[in-house]
């Protein structure tokens, strides 16, 4: 049984992308600019905020884009996400909730870390999965970098007593493989997310549903 297991967030708990796209829509309109179906806005999900906002004015990377109209844009995202997440436009995926509790009975100890902005992760974890134990509750506050980057990672290994070696982290995307790739540690992903592709070229372990991952990390024929 794997004890120790942190989880990303949009795109392998939650599927978050009606919330996102509508508030992506809703910061692009406000300021004139040209909107997004979804399924485009899908592909540029899993960076970060900047990055996506950056995406959303159709350039690769925050860093490339006018730093004014990124600006714009990205404020103008943070205000009307933060009302576009509720309700039906962010859904737990089929079978997360009791996998969840499965391994919360279990008694294995569980993480969120995301690159979405914090002040957004932690009410959208806590509203959305009340009963479970997650600790810590990590999206991006400026405190550590982004994943790929494993600091939080190890972080969150440091702040439970035990080795990185010995955490898994359960992701979608090619962030989250290189995140525990240069972790080092365990990696499960989803092939439902946002991470575009065959997702087995990231890793070795890929399920297709809550119930395989539940075996897989139980190391039983339970789910």
């Amino acid at each position: 049984m794997q004890r120790f297991v942190v989880f990303d967030l949009d795109g392998t708990l939650v599927d978050s992308l009606p919330g996102i796209a509508e508030g992506v829509n809703r910061a692009l309109a406000s300021l004139g600019l040209p909107v997004h179906e979804p399924e485009a806005v899908r592909g540029m999900i899993g960076r970060g905020a900047a990055n996506l906002c950056a995406a959303a004015i159709g350039y690769a990377d925050a860093s490339l884009a006018p730093p004014d109209e990124l600006k714009a844009v990205h404020a103008a995202f943070g205000r009307e996400y933060a009302h576009c997440w509720q309700g039906s436009r962010t859904t737990p995926y089929p079978g997360i909730n009791s996998l969840l509790h499965a391994l919360a009975a279990a008694g294995a100890r569980m993480a969120v870390l995301s690159n979405k902005p914090h002040e957004v992760t932690l009410p959208m974890v806590q509203t959305l999965f009340p009963e479970l134990p997650f600790d810590p509750i990590l999206g991006f506050s400026g405190r550590y970098p982004r994943k790929p980057d494993p600091t939080a990672l190890r972080a969150i290994a440091e702040q439970w007593g035990v080795d990185v070696r010995e955490l898994v982290m359960v992701g979608d995307s090619r962030y989250d493989a290189l995140t525990a790739q240069q972790a080092p540690c365990g990696l499960l992903l989803f092939d439902w997310g946002y991470g575009g592709g065959d997702v087995s070229a990231w890793a070795d372990c890929v399920v297709s549903s809550a119930e395989e991952a539940l075996h897989r990390l139980l190391g039983s024929d339970e789910g």
